[in-house]
């Protein structure tokens, strides 16, 4: 049995009752692979609209990086939004500022809606040390200001201070679309609303092959089982 790795998320989870091996085999609309955040969000969208889901973790819920992140919501890319646009475009820059939005949305509409208790705290900083760091971010503001956002708010040194109670910052870019959870707590509050949404998540249970035939089977290595994907199910999700 695979736990999960030591670490101040582990050790401060909401404790939960384990998640069943997948033992013998069981039909199902659609079958997610993966307990992290990509497959849990996935299964939690599909349970909603009605799907008969099925997730597989192969470990426990969270078990990868998406139980031991750093937990910020940060409203960012690798990259700055004008070099998003200088590269591929204003309407490109425009989707993308779009769905970063939208991903902390999605996040809070969950939280509040199943009472998922994973510490969330609304804001985050983006600090500047000098005064050519306050500059880039004036500059970022005003950027993502052209995209839209107007949840942007410069801090000068004595607001800044008061918020972290130092005097090494100059400055200071507060996002209020931003914040902090719980990342373990998370994907476990996820894991539950799946359950409650009608979805069934297997831990333990990972998967060994994918069979692409009609109907798909999948089978793990826990016990002899596999998930089949119904073939008027997979008709109806190709449509969409």
């Amino acid at each position: 049995m695979t736990e999960h790795t030591t670490s101040y998320y582990a050790a401060s989870a909401n404790k939960y009752e384990p998640f069943p091996t997948l033992e013998g085999s069981i039909n199902c609309d659609v079958c997610v692979v993966g307990g992290g955040y990509t497959g849990l969000s996935s299964a939690l969208h599909l349970a909603e609209m009605g799907y008969d889901v099925v997730v597989l973790e192969g470990a426990r819920i969270g078990f990868g990086a998406s139980g031991r992140n750093g937990g910020q919501l940060v409203n960012s890319y690798s990259r700055d939004i004008d070099v998003i646009e200088k590269n591929y475009g204003p309407d490109t820059a425009k989707m993308l500022g779009s769905m970063m939005f939208e991903g902390g949305d999605i996040i809070r509409e969950r939280i509040q809606r199943y009472q998922i208790q994973c510490d969330y705290r609304p804001g985050g900083l983006f600090v500047a040390m000098n005064h050519k760091q306050l500059e880039t971010l004036e500059e970022q503001k005003a950027n993502w200001e052209r995209y839209g956002n107007t949840q942007l708010e410069l801090l000068d040194r004595e607001a800044i201070r008061r918020e972290v109670d130092s005097d090494r910052y100059v400055g200071a870019l507060l996002d209020h679309s931003g914040g902090h959870i719980h990342p373990l707590n998370l994907a476990i509050g996820e894991a539950d609303a799946i359950r409650l949404n009608g979805g069934r998540v297997y831990e333990q249970s990972p998967v060994t092959r994918i069979q692409h035939t009609s109907p798909a089977v999948v089978s793990t290595g826990a016990r002899p089982g596999h998930r089949a994907l119904r073939d008027r199910r997979r008709q109806r999700l190709s449509r969409r």
